[in-house]
């Protein structure tokens, strides 16, 4: 996947969050961005690249599989908006988001957004493709929930957005523990159902409760229900695979075997 300037990416988000009520193209964001600002050369690509970016990790979401130009996009369901309908508002928020997924305190207009988790992200498309049965779906997203919660991030935080987003594409039964400057607290099988961003705060809603955090930062622990060990359940799901012929399976088993 290729870099794009990160405030081009903040500007569609941006976008997207002012339009999370109806769907847009590449185009229609394009007709609108102050192409100048991004130098105007290749900007189609530097537009596609940005899509690309936040629909690979889930903060756009795509309408059919047929990407082009003038495909339709919108915020996904499961990332909710609570703030005032004021562009610069929008824009500091979109930046907060991002700053969150890239786990870096200080970045410039002109840096390029790192690409990262790209595995990941993959391995999780392919659990969600309906190209696993029911049973072994579920068997494969423990493993993926275990993969996820067990990743270092670089930043203060235990966890990046970026990882909580795709727990809530898992779906997968977790345990959390929560602390905040006011309160500490934990539950223990729940399912992340969406994410809420407040102007300060962020809510994670389950699908039993509900917790407001100040920041990424706040979520002490997470981890899978299931008590086996990442090696007993990538011994388990490489087993389970192996049983499928598609070469997109195959690609999901190679993942599994690098760890």
């Amino acid at each position: 996947m290729k870099s794009c300037t990160f405030e081009l990416i903040i500007n569609i988000l941006t976008y997207a969050i002012k339009n999370r009520n109806k769907t847009f193209s590449q185009k229609d964001f394009k007709n609108v961005v102050y192409t100048k600002e991004f130098n105007n050369f290749d900007i189609n690509d530097k537009i596609t690249n940005g899509f690309e970016y936040l629909l690979k990790r889930g903060f756009l979401q795509l309408e059919n599989n047929h990407l082009t130009y003038y495909e339709k996009y919108k915020l996904p369901k499961n990332i909710i908006i609570n703030t005032e309908n004021y562009t610069q508002v929008y824009k500091n928020l979109s930046k907060r988001i991002i700053l969150m997924h890239e786990g870096k305190e200080m970045i410039n207009d002109t840096y390029e957004v790192k690409n990262d988790f790209v595995n990941i992200i993959d391995a999780v498309d392919l659990t969600n493709a309906d190209i696993l049965s029911a049973a072994h779906e579920k068997e494969i997203k423990i493993t993926l929930c275990k993969i996820l919660i067990s990743f270092q991030t670089q930043s203060k935080a235990h966890y990046t957005l970026l990882s909580i987003i795709q727990l809530l594409e898992l779906k997968s039964a977790i345990s959390i523990k929560i602390k905040t400057y006011n309160c500490e607290f934990s539950s223990l099988n729940v399912k992340l159902n969406n994410i809420q961003f407040n102007d300060t705060s962020i809510v994670l809603g389950f699908d039993k409760c509900s917790f407001e955090i100040d920041s990424i930062d706040d979520i002490l622990h997470i981890d899978s229900i299931d008590n086996r060990t990442l090696r007993e359940l990538l011994t388990s799901s490489i087993s389970i695979l192996e049983n499928y012929s598609q070469p997109k399976v195959q690609e999901l088993i190679n993942y599994l075997k690098l760890y």
